[in-house]
């Protein structure tokens, strides 16, 4: 979620010296079900990532926490990566 605006910052509190870094505070997080449904579907059916975002007109990084958000959930079939064990 985009909280970074003139009307609504969020604010932390401040202990000791800690300071904090609100990260990727320019992308839009916040996805119509329907639209999360669909990012999902168009992955696990080999759509790349960056064509899934020029279809719904999105960044792909938010695509790409979308289709992390997913995972997360069991959602997503379809590997991002493949990982090579490493033998001893």
């Amino acid at each position: 979620m985009n909280t970074a605006t003139p009307y609504n910052t969020p604010m932390l509190k401040q202990i000791g010296k800690r300071e904090y870094v609100f990260i990727l505070e320019d992308l839009e997080l916040a996805f119509p079900k329907q639209q999360l449904e669909e990012i999902t579907y168009q992955w696990n059916n080999g759509m790349e990532l960056e064509h899934i975002a020029e279809f719904h007109k999105r960044d792909p990084r938010e695509v790409f926490l979308a289709l992390f958000h997913q995972a997360d959930r069991g959602l997503v079939t379809r590997p991002f990566a493949y990982r090579k064990v490493r033998s001893k």
